[in-house]
């Protein structure tokens, strides 16, 4: 069965029918048509045949004729429109914002011109905003007619904008910019840079009082005023207006009328170029020409951020008058978010931006140093007082601008270092009072305190005598009294800056955010004012001596650590970590020998937190001298296990440590002492032992590093007394002598072959502490070379075994200080300028020998930068190095550069 298929033909062409009735004729439908849908009579209107009537004008070449006269039909209707519903609601004053900013804002009769106000200019725009939802119901009725006339007509290229661009044209230049003023004659110019020009103010319609872009743009601003002083205003009816100001653009208006075209087809609209290129400039407010920007952006928006930056000035200045610190901050806070809300809801996007960064800098930026300056309230209270929540809220103020969080970091710096210099002055003169008035024995009260400071000596003194034998048991008071101010002034010192490092660790982390940079300022200050007291290295050490001795017991392993961190905390702010180190090791090397320490898994810790913050070789002397305590325990079970099977043995228990030269903090000379010769008897039996185990080892007894229990028979009856080896070579002395029998001074002294201020110390002790185990005379206080001793057989005590020890502050004298920085300045210049035993340390050889050669400056910058985690070494003092090692050819001069040095191998 065949199928037929359909046949497609080619549509056949037609010529275009000829116009039937006049061009006038379908002119005037259109033009009738026009004007029923402006007055909304469009129920009887035939859409399709007036498409059809346009049609056929723009094909007979007639668009100039219905694009003009659509203009000129649009024209008139605004212009009725404006004149007739627009016109009439204008606010009465146009001077509101000038008579607002006089400062009569928050009385009773300024809020009720705010009311009035906000009423009529409601009724202005909400009129404006009706015939412009009027006019664009009109032309997008007008652009489905002329749709045939947009598409092969209009072109915006020729400065011809389609029909519905050209209401949008004709509603800024016959709404926005009527004026009820007499029009001035238009002035007539050939020359296309004339017209081009930029529009003078004083001649652009914001500044005609009688144009409706004076009002409107005044309307808006005082409105918003009003709103920003409180009152409630019509939010829709200003985001109404400024979107019809952002969607319209600020260019002169369309060159009209447009004249006919030539040539084929229906072509395109004639315009001259000079009126061309006068459309091209803004008419109404700033912007540069042909930017084709909207009228929001360059007439509302530069007028509003002016408006918003005086009033904001005004109302800064008067709030830091009537406010503290805080109160400012919150309310220019609150103004912020209102302004960032009012941004959002009415404000075109471009200007939000805009607008927060004039805030930023009106309200905040302008006002850093005042904020912070603030009388009674500013960043030292609020530091002092620990308001962490105004200073969070300061903190996030002051980062919005650029100079803000430097600002507020330097002003935290500031008073650290200032209450920092106080914590210092309040070491230096931490001093107790000391009485004058004499007692009725005829002895000063002064001199009564003195004793009794010398009796209370206790565990918080330092006990630098002893011998070879450790201290087995405690006794005594408490320390108290003058003896004991300068220790207990260093401890409280410690304390001090512990206790503003948690303050200012609680304000980093809950105010200020955890920002590191602030953490460094923070650590920068207190860097400086603890490096600005002297004796900070010792009275760190002091501290952690301290802790470890005794204030440790029974705390768990948590608040150990915690404790420890603390001090590390502390210890690195220090820059002079070498001077720490050699007081580290002495409290240390005290704390071993008497075993002191609160516990070995301490000891170790800390100085492990000490090797991550410094470096290995920086408690390398303290772990040897743990070693030597450690390897000294072992030794003394086999002396032991040694004298069980000697035939010889010892005349006493000794319990030795050996302290190995090169890591325990002993003087390099020996403090001279003629031992009794019990003593000696059993040091001879050690060194018999010691030698037999080792060959080539040198033991030196040192007595000022130990104690001895000695049993002592008074009248009442027997006691054990724990003294140091000093004490007990002077107690061996009174050994026979009868109750009358007196020794002097200068017998003592020749008899022990002691040094003078120790032998003075170890008298003071004996005879003017709490336990006066000898009689002097005369009584009192001070040693001197004429005073006479005798033994107090009539000494009493409730306890069996009684702990006398030396006294001595712990905080070094200064003479003591001067010896100590000098030992540290001397171990400084051999970091830098070896001598043939430290020759592979020294850092600027082992810099050099690393590199080869290298530029002077750069090897001065190198070894400061690597001896920084010890000590600042000076420029100078590294170019004095480099100097004696170029004499001594360690180093060169390069011959063609004399800056740069060589590494001689």
């Amino acid at each position: 069965m065949a199928v037929r298929r359909p046949v497609m033909r080619a549509p056949r062409v037609k010529a275009p029918r000829k116009q039937a009735e006049p061009v006038d004729a379908t002119l005037d439908k259109l033009k009738e048509a026009i004007q029923q849908i402006q007055n909304h009579n469009v129920s009887q209107l035939s859409f399709e045949e007036h498409y059809r009537y346009a049609y056929n004008l723009v094909l007979h070449k007639k668009g100039h004729l219905l694009y003009n006269a659509v203009a000129e039909l649009i024209s008139s209707h605004l212009e009725s429109e404006t004149r007739d519903k627009i016109v009439p609601t204008f606010p009465q004053s146009v001077n509101a914002i000038a008579s607002a900013s006089a400062g009569q804002a928050g009385t009773s009769a300024a809020a009720s011109e705010n009311i009035a106000a906000a009423a009529a200019g409601q009724l202005f725009l909400d009129r404006v905003r009706d015939v412009w939802e009027d006019h664009i119901a009109c032309m997008s009725k007008l652009r489905d007619v002329l749709k045939y006339l947009d598409k092969v007509w209009t072109n915006p290229a020729h400065n011809v904008p389609s029909v519905f661009d050209l209401g949008l044209s004709l509603f800024f230049h016959h709404v926005i910019l009527f004026s009820t003023a007499p029009k001035p004659a238009a002035a007539t110019s050939s020359s296309s840079s004339r017209a081009n020009a930029p529009i003078a103010p004083s001649q652009r319609p914001t500044a005609d009082p009688s144009s409706v872009a004076r009002h409107l743009i005044t309307t808006l601003l005082n409105v918003i005023r009003i709103e920003r002083e409180g009152e409630s205003v019509s939010r829709s009816a200003i985001d109404s207006t400024v979107k019809i100001l952002s969607r319209l653009t600020d260019e002169g208006p369309v060159p009209l009328p447009v004249q006919a075209s030539s040539g084929v087809g229906s072509g395109t609209p004639v315009v001259s170029a000079s009126a061309a290129n006068a459309r091209a400039r803004t008419v109404m407010g700033e912007g540069p020409p042909g930017a084709k920007e909207s009228a929001y952006r360059t007439a509302f928006e530069q007028a509003f951020l002016r408006q918003t930056e005086e009033f904001y000035k005004i109302e800064s200045a008067r709030l830091l008058i009537e406010c503290d610190c805080p109160s400012f901050l919150k309310r220019i806070n609150r103004r912020l978010e209102e302004e960032s809300t009012r941004a959002q809801s009415y404000l075109g996007a471009s200007t939000e931006p805009l607008l927060i960064s004039l805030l930023d800098n009106v309200l905040i930026e302008q006002h850093l140093t005042s904020i912070l300056d603030h009388p009674a309230s500013g960043l030292s209270t609020l530091i002092h007082e620990s308001r962490i929540d105004d200073l969070k809220l300061m903190y996030t103020l002051f980062g919005r601008v650029g100079k803000g969080h430097s600002t507020l970091q330097k002003g935290i710096a500031a008073w650290i270092v200032q209450i920092g210099k106080q914590v210092n002055e309040g070491v230096s003169l931490a001093a107790p009072p000391v009485e004058t008035d004499a007692g009725a024995d005829g002895s000063s009260s002064a001199a009564k305190g003195k004793e009794r400071a010398a009796a209370g000596a206790g565990e918080d003194d330092e006990v630098p005598a002893g011998g070879p034998a450790r201290r087995t048991a405690t006794s005594g008071a408490a320390p108290g009294g003058p003896i004991n101010a300068k220790t207990k002034a260093a401890l409280a010192w410690v304390q001090d800056v512990l206790d503003l490092k948690d303050k200012f660790d609680t304000l980093l982390d809950k105010a200020f955010a955890d920002d590191k940079a602030f953490e460094k300022s923070i650590n920068d200050a207190f860097s400086v004012f603890v490096n600005e007291n002297r004796k900070s290295p010792e009275f760190i050490s002091l501290f952690i001596d301290e802790n470890l001795r005794k204030n440790l017991k029974g705390k768990s392993e948590a608040e150990v650590d915690e404790v420890l961190n603390k001090s590390v905390a502390v210890f690195r702010f220090l820059t002079e970590k070498d001077a720490f180190e050699r007081y580290y090791n002495q409290h240390l090397s005290k704390r071993l020998l008497n075993q002191k320490s609160v516990s070995d898994d301490a000891e170790r810790n800390m100085l492990s937190k000490f090797r991550i913050e410094a470096g290995s070789q920086f408690t390398k002397a303290a772990e040897g001298m743990m070693k030597d305590v450690k390897v000294s325990d072992d030794t003394v079970q086999e002396y032991k296990r040694y004298q069980e099977r000697s035939s010889a043995k010892a005349p006493f228990e000794m319990v030795p440590v050996i302290c190995g030269s090169n890591v325990w903090p002993f003087p390099s000379k020996d403090k001279p002492c003629t031992l009794p010769k019990i003593l000696q008897d059993g040091i001879r039996s050690f060194e018999t032992f010691y030698n037999q185990k080792h060959s080539g080892r040198k033991l030196t007894f040192m007595p000022d590093q130990g104690s001895v229990e000695v049993k002592t028979r008074f009248k009442a009856r027997s006691h054990e007394l724990n003294v140091s080896t000093y004490a007990m070579v002077v107690l061996a002395l009174f050994e026979g002598l009868g109750e009358e029998e007196n020794l002097s001074y200068r017998d003592i002294a020749n008899s022990t072959n002691m040094v003078a201020a120790e032998l003075k110390r170890t008298l003071q002790t004996l005879a003017c502490a709490k336990y006066k185990v000898l009689t002097k005379h005369p009584r009192g206080r001070d040693i001197s070379e004429s005073d006479q001793f005798s033994f107090n057989f009539g000494f009493t005590a409730p306890l069996a075994k009684i702990r006398i020890q030396t006294i001595a502050a712990k905080v070094e004298t200064d003479a003591e200080r001067r010896e100590t920085e000098s030992k540290v300045d001397e171990a400084r210049n051999t970091q830098c300028d070896p001598t043939l035993d430290r020759f592979r340390t020294a850092c600027v050889v082992r810099i050099m020998k690393d590199r080869k050669q290298l530029q002077h400056i750069d090897l001065v910058n190198e070894v400061v930068r690597q001896l920084s985690h010890r000590f600042q070494p000076s420029p100078q003092m590294v170019k004095k190095s480099i100097e004696r090692l170029i004499e001594k050819e360690y180093l060169e001069r390069d011959d063609a550069d004399r800056k740069k040095l060589k590494y001689v191998a």
